[in-house]
C-alpha cells in the first residue's frame, strides 16, 4: 500500500518529536512501526529523515529546552503513551514495566493504592 505524502509527514513530524525529546532511535522506531503500521525498515528511514531534517534546521530545541524539569503530568502522559506503544507491539514484559513505573510516578504526587485501584 503506498503511503500518502500526508501520511509520511505525519510520520516525520512525531520521529521528529522523539528525537527531539531525547528519545533513543530504537525506541523512536518501535514507536513510529507501532503507531502507524508501518515495517521497522519503513520507521528507520522516518527516523533517518527526520534525524537528518533536525542536524540540517535551526530551529531544533534549544539546550534550555531540553533540560528543563519534567512536571509529574508530563511524565504520566508519557509513560501512557509508551504503555500504549508497547501494547501495540505486544510487548507484555514492557507493559508491566511501565505499569510499574507508572505507579511509582502516581505515588511521587501522593497517590495511595487500595485494592480496587487509585485513591
Amino acid at each position: 500500500m503506498l503511503m500518502t505524502s500526508q501520511e509520511i509527514a505525519q510520520r516525520h513530524s512525531y520521529a521528529r518529536a522523539m528525537l527531539e525529546r531525547g528519545c533513543r532511535v530504537a525506541s523512536v522506531a518501535t514507536m513510529v512501526s507501532a503507531k502507524f503500521s508501518v515495517s521497522r525498515s519503513t520507521a528507520y528511514a522516518d527516523v533517518r529523515s527526520a534525524s537528518e531534517e533536525i542536524a540540517a534546521s535551526d530551529d531544533g530545541p534549544a539546550s534550555l529546552e531540553t533540560c528543563q524539569p519534567l512536571d509529574a503530568e508530563t511524565i504520566q502522559g508519557q509513560l501512557a503513551h509508551l504503555i500504549d506503544v508497547a501494547a501495540a507491539a505486544g510487548d507484555i514484559k514492557g507493559v508491566c514495566q511501565l505499569v510499574k513505573a507508572a505507579d511509582a510516578a502516581k505515588r511521587w504526587q501522593g497517590y495511595e493504592t487500595s485494592q480496587g485501584g487509585w485513591v
